[in-house]
């Protein structure tokens, strides 16, 4: 409601009702959160309790319980992670594996197998790949490039160990997805990369295009 012609100091109550008003126009409303507005919007739609006649007292907390259950699914439905169907996407640019001081790929192996028996899943699928990268730069299959990225490696590496090419791939996107993308591994995927590498070191290299006995399919 706009001030009287000629009211030019309101006292203390009008000068609240005025600011109020101005409020209640929607000039200067914000937008609730969607949590709040899906919690309005259940609420809306839930029985009236008068409507149903006295209850037990244990009525209430069931009610709020499922609707509270509800919210909490449909919270974790939008904020879930590109974690599905096995493979990860990273959340942020992609860096160097070998980024840091260098160490042998024994080294990166025994730091990655530590981890692992320490229960370290995020540092064990870290050290595993960066032992394959370092690993296959010591045996000369890939070239000694700094700043190459896990996704270079697992495209590259994938053309002499085509058998191993999707297993790669997926290590790769591990190791962008917790190094750049802060996300975190279980024991069981930190494990894949470090059995990954252990593999690759003892599988033999061929040329791009080979056809591996691994990866024949019988006739």
């Amino acid at each position: 409601m706009a001030p009287a012609q000629g009211a030019v100091d309101p006292d203390r109550d009008e000068a609240r009702r005025w600011l109020q008003d101005e409020l209640d126009s929607g000039d200067y409303r914000l937008e609730d959160p969607w949590w709040l507005r899906l919690w309005r919007w259940v609420g809306d739609r839930l029985p009236d309790p008068a409507a149903l006649g006295p209850l037990p007292p244990w009525t209430t907390w069931v009610v709020l319980a499922a609707v509270g259950a509800a919210v909490l699914a449909v919270a974790l439905f939008v904020t879930r992670d590109r974690w599905r169907t096995g493979r990860l996407a990273p959340a942020g640019t992609a860096g160097a594996v070998l980024d840091g001081t260098r160490r042998s790929a024994a080294d990166y192996r025994l730091a990655a197998r530590a981890a692992l028996q320490a229960g370290r899943a995020d540092e064990a699928a870290l050290e595993a790949y960066r032992a394959i990268a370092a690993g296959a730069t010591e045996r000369t299959l890939l070239e000694d490039r700094p700043g190459r990225t896990a996704h270079e490696v697992a495209v590259e590496l994938g053309q002499v160990f085509a058998a191993h090419a999707g297993q790669l791939r997926r290590a790769g996107d591990t190791f962008d997805a917790v190094r750049y993308g802060g996300h975190r591994v279980d024991l069981e995927r930190a494990r894949a990369v470090v059995d990954l590498d252990a593999a690759l070191d003892a599988a033999r290299p061929g040329l791009p295009g080979e056809r591996h006995p691994e990866s024949a399919v019988p006739s």
